[in-house]
């Protein structure tokens, strides 16, 4: 053999070894990324062609059980990012009957309204009742999500402004995405609006928590589920929430568990914290 052919039968060997080598490492990577995917399937709920499963988190369920009554929320769906808000809560003028399951009203039913309100300017502001005497205004930024705001409690007298506005329903949210956000608090009673009578600031997170079979007494539903949990001081005492807003497409707000007197939550800081599912409307 010369030597010529000797260096001609290396290169060769040596060519297979790094294809060997180079395959070997790719089958290798395909299977790590395998893996970790179905590490994250496991983690966060299951992975279907129309959209990602997430199963209710424990906790949610015991507070929604107990606010909302056992069987009003079923199984898992797939969700969706979401990407038209007016879908989810659509801004026309409605009325509609909830029933009350938890609370000091538990049994009762409410008659809440979605009003639009009129300014000079033609600028669209929309009313909507969380309680007989509770309004919240919804706002639709030009990034297109729905914000409140503010909240009136009629009964009282008094308005609560959050800067940045509490957040509705967002653009663009992802399944199982939660956003965090800080706000200055300011509380105001009616009869002399200038003077601020309490002020202070929060800490929370909105979360996309899933889809989910929501079953209420106006029907059956695909609704998606937001929930919003805050933390903070206002006035003189620390204080904190979660509340939770199904909204199904087309429809809008189908059950929710909300604060029910304004003035008891924040300035007293007693938990009026009421449950209620939409019966007709």
């Amino acid at each position: 053999m010369t030597n010529c052919s000797l260096m001609r039968d290396i290169r060769e060997i040596s060519r297979r070894l790094v294809e060997d080598v180079s395959s070997r490492r790719r089958k290798l990577f395909r299977s790590l990324v395998t893996l970790a995917l179905g590490f994250l399937v496991l983690g966060s709920g299951s992975v279907h062609a129309d959209g990602v499963v997430l199963p209710l988190p424990a906790e949610d369920q015991q507070m929604i059980t107990a606010q909302l009554g056992p069987g009003v929320v079923g199984q898992a769906l797939p969700s969706k990012p979401i990407e038209d808000v007016s879908l989810y809560f659509p801004l026309q003028e409605k009325t509609m009957s909830f029933l009350v399951t938890a609370g000091s009203k538990a049994g009762s039913t409410q008659t809440l309204r979605l009003v639009k309100a009129k300014r000079p300017t033609g600028k669209q502001a929309w009313r909507f009742q969380l309680s007989p005497s509770l309004t919240t205004f919804i706002q639709q930024t030009l990034e297109g999500n729905l914000m409140m705001p503010s909240v009136i409690d009629a009964d009282e007298g008094v308005v609560v402004i959050t800067t940045p506005a509490n957040a509705f329903v967002l653009k663009g949210m992802a399944p199982g995405e939660s956003r965090s956000f800080s706000q200055t608090v300011s509380v105001n009673y009616l009869d002399d609006p200038t003077v601020q009578d309490y002020s202070g600031s929060l800490n929370g997170t909105y979360t996309y928590v899933g889809t989910y079979q929501v079953t209420v007494p106006a029907g059956s539903y695909e609704a998606v589920l937001f929930r919003s949990r805050c933390e903070g001081k206002v006035g003189p005492a620390h204080t904190h929430d979660t509340a939770y807003y199904f909204f199904a497409p087309g429809t809008g707000v189908v059950a929710m568990i909300t604060q029910e007197d304004a003035t008891a939550f924040w300035i007293i800081h007693i938990d009026s914290t009421t449950g209620k599912v939409l019966s007709s409307g």
